[in-house]
């Protein structure tokens, strides 16, 4: 059906922009005003008649989103039966075809990451969801200016039932959408965290060969942090974007202002260490959130005298004399205020540190550790570095205790995919294969295990494609060497059990190993 010189709505098509696959997009110009434009979709796939009853109805909400970071949507209808959009015509081009190019400097992330944020937040305040953030619906303009396309489309107009979804967008989706648990502003969130990990490193934070196995990716595998394949990246950005694509919603930011508020802390440390950013500026304000402005002045026209308005309070003097004295004094005090030394820093980090909580070594490192190491950056740097380490291994560890605490497998097969899983994830993948296998083995004809032996057997495929690492020679455990040393040592001093001991444990930890274990055993003290 050729659409060229038809009028839809109240536009006329003049050429084709661009085909996908639920319809075509058409530029058109407006009949009544031709220096008007607008990208036109027409959905020719789209034949659900219960979806298109509630077309104009659905469309009314995101017709009243209005913001710089947004597509603006100016018209909706039908045309022939099919549904069409008339919205916003923005010269640019999206971030699937910039990645054809390679990843993004991370700079440029930033304010990608900015801007995503603000218009999530104008959205997510007006109870819209995208529901389908991907790098090819991130449009940038050449200015730099970032607009977001389909907000909302995905809930009018979804794929029909026999749709399967494209592994390009499966790559976006929330792990709870997997395990169909509602879709939330914090769904919006996870999306949004693995656009800016695939502009920042140029591939998805998953990858698979069908939608299923992304899925279960989503689900139960971590991605490589991104600051592993991008050594420039701050930390700071590193960690938001692994805190947005965390599996658990609740440990996710609340919503996109946290997100905001997040990268306004970003930028603070970043430019007091000399970082010079292009920050997005907010060119349209947020409508809805701008008090509403004061009437004109002017005559009341009854011809009455009126009182003179009063004087703003930020005009009169016993206002404006202690708020002067009050910003001379923050700016005097810290430069005749002695300065804390190095040592004095450090040691007053040390009660923090000593505690169990984890949140105590939070508070330590930034009160004291941080500021240590912006003014003196050649001190401490090695506890420093330990220290964050040490945190970052007790946050994994509680994660892991909590996600474990949290499991509850209602039967054996769930418990040996688990299991498999644990083992996969330790590196142990002769161990994991074999449970996967017995898991596969024992319930294949168990209806109600279906789920756990489809996703064994993804799990015993997947290792079969990956490159799997060469079996590991003890001379690159030098620790399981110095361990077998020091039982040698007690056994020659007689101390027979506490050198069993050891050499147990070493059995244990190397019991999926059968060249590691070979080698404690023949080296265990005799």
């Amino acid at each position: 059906m050729c659409m060229i010189g038809a009028r839809v709505g109240n536009w006329f098509v003049e050429a084709e922009l661009a085909r996908g696959t639920q319809g075509v997009v058409y530029r058109a110009r407006r009949y009544d005003d031709p220096q008007r434009q607008a990208a036109v979709k027409l959905f020719t796939a789209v034949r659900d008649t219960a979806a298109l009853s509630r077309w104009p109805a659905e469309l009314l909400p995101l017709q009243r989103l209005d913001h710089v970071n947004i597509v603006k949507i100016y018209e909706s209808g039908f045309h022939g039966g099919l549904a069409f959009v008339a919205t916003e015509l923005i010269e640019g081009t999206d971030c699937a075809q910039r990645l054809e190019s390679g990843r993004l400097p991370w700079r440029e992330v930033l304010s990608v990451a900015v801007q995503a944020a603000r218009a999530l937040k104008h959205a997510h305040n007006r109870n819209v969801l995208h529901r389908d953030l991907k790098p090819g619906h991130f449009l940038l303009t050449p200015d730099g200016t970032l607009k977001i396309l389909a907000f909302g489309i995905a809930k009018i107009l979804p794929p029909p039932p026999s749709h399967t979804p494209a592994i390009g967008t499966g790559a976006y989706l929330p792990p709870e959408t997997a395990r169909g648990k509602p879709f939330t502003r914090r769904s919006d969130l996870y999306s949004l965290g693995g656009v800016l990990y695939t502009l920042l490193t140029g591939r998805p934070p998953f990858a698979g060969n069908s939608i299923v196995e992304l899925m279960h990716k989503q689900c139960y595998t971590l991605p490589e942090r991104p600051g592993m394949l991008v050594p420039d990246l701050p930390a700071e950005l590193d960690e938001l974007i692994c805190t947005l694509l965390d599996k658990n919603p609740a440990r996710r930011p609340a919503s996109a202002a946290g997100v905001i508020e997040e990268l306004e802390r970003l930028r603070g440390k970043l430019e007091r260490h000399g970082e010079k950013l292009a920050w997005p500026a907010k060119i349209t304000p947020d409508t809805a959130e701008v008090a509403a402005l004061p009437a004109a002045r002017g005559a009341h026209g009854d011809g009455e005298a009126h009182e003179p308005e009063p004087r703003p309070l930020l005009k009169r003097p016993w206002v404006v004399i202690p708020l002067f004295l009050l910003s001379v004094a923050a700016l005097v005090v810290p430069l005749v205020w002695p300065q804390k030394s190095a040592e004095e820093l450090f040691a007053a980090a040390q009660p923090l540190l000593q505690s169990d909580n984890p949140d105590d070594w939070q508070a330590a490192l930034e009160k004291y550790l941080e500021p240590l190491a912006q003014k003196y950056p050649e001190e401490y740097t090695r506890e420093i570095a330990a220290v964050r380490e040490k945190l970052q291994d007790r946050r994994e560890l509680q994660q892991a205790l909590a996600d474990g605490a949290a499991a509850d497998p209602r039967s054996e097969a769930e418990r040996g995919y688990r299991l498999g899983l644990r083992f996969a994830q330790a590196g142990e993948f002769d161990a994991a294969r074999r449970t996967w296998q017995a898991v596969v083995q024992a319930f294949a004809a168990v209806s109600a295990e279906h789920r756990w032996v489809e996703l064994s057997r993804i799990g015993i495929v997947m290792l079969d494609r990956s490159a799997r690492r060469p079996p590991r020679a003890a001379s690159d455990r030098p620790s399981i060497e110095q361990a077998l040393q020091h039982a040698q040592k007690l056994a020659a001093a007689g101390q027979y059990a506490e050198a069993d001991a050891i050499v147990e444990a070493l059995q244990r930890l190397t019991e999926y190993e059968p060249d590691l274990r070979k080698f404690v055993e023949e080296t265990r003290p005799k």
